[in-house]
Parts: structure tokens; C-alpha cells; sequence
């Protein structure tokens, strides 16, 4: 279901995989991603945001809580909550805790990222 999708993430963003990464969401997924202001529509622009995040080290991404909601009329699920990377930097390790909020919808490929916020934890 919608929650091995985000296991999955979490493992592929672990191991450097941005093809892999970027097969997890839909064409048109929203992305406003953790360590920019920009605001991704695109393949193009998840690709150029994950080869950023990922151009100084692959993070372990640990999910420290997380709440569920799963709307029955429109065949979505909602998972927001806390989690952390922590960057092996060439500078030196850096954890990043952050909030996240995905949302699924189920397509013949299976579940499907189609919007994905994280931000900084403050």
C-alpha cells in the first residue's frame, strides 16, 4: 500500500538511486521539497532537486512518527509526521530533521507519490 511506497523512498533515497526515487512519483506530483524554495512540478525539476540533496552523500532517512489518513470518496492517502536525515558530508556528518507530508493515489503502477512538502524542523 501507500506506506511500503514511503519505506521504499526512504530506502532509495538511502542508496543514491534518483531513477529509482523519481519512479515513486506520479508525472504530475507536486513536490516542495526540504532543503529548497523551490516549488517542483516536473520529472525534470524532482531531478535536478534529488541530484542536489543527494551531490554530497546519501542520507539514512529515518521515520520518527507519523499519522495516517485515508480519504475513502477520493482513493487517497495522506501519511504526514517527523523524520530525519542524516548526511554523511564530506564536511563532516549532518542530521536534518524534518516534517513531511505525502499524499498517494493508487495507478496501474501501484502507489504513487502525488505530493510530497518536507521542511526543516526548527
Amino acid at each position: 500500500m501507500a506506506r511500503a511506497t514511503l519505506t521504499r523512498w526512504t530506502e532509495e533515497v538511502a542508496a543514491g538511486r534518483i531513477n529509482a526515487i523519481l519512479q515513486l512519483y506520479a508525472p504530475d506530483a507536486i513536490l516542495v521539497p526540504t532543503l529548497s524554495n523551490e516549488i517542483v512540478v516536473s520529472e525534470d525539476g524532482r531531478r535536478r532537486y534529488f541530484e542536489f540533496f543527494l551531490s554530497d552523500g546519501y542520507p539514512t532517512c529515518t521515520v520518527k512518527s507519523e499519522q495516517r489518513r485515508i480519504d475513502q470518496k477520493l482513493g487517497t492517502i495522506t501519511i504526514g509526521g517527523i523524520y530525519s536525515f542524516r548526511f554523511p558530508r564530506s564536511t563532516g556528518e549532518e542530521i536534518v530533521p524534518a516534517r513531511f507530508l505525502f499524499t498517494f493515489e493508487e495507478f496501474d503502477a501501484g502507489w504513487l507519490i502525488t505530493g510530497h512538502h518536507s521542511s526543516r524542523c526548527v
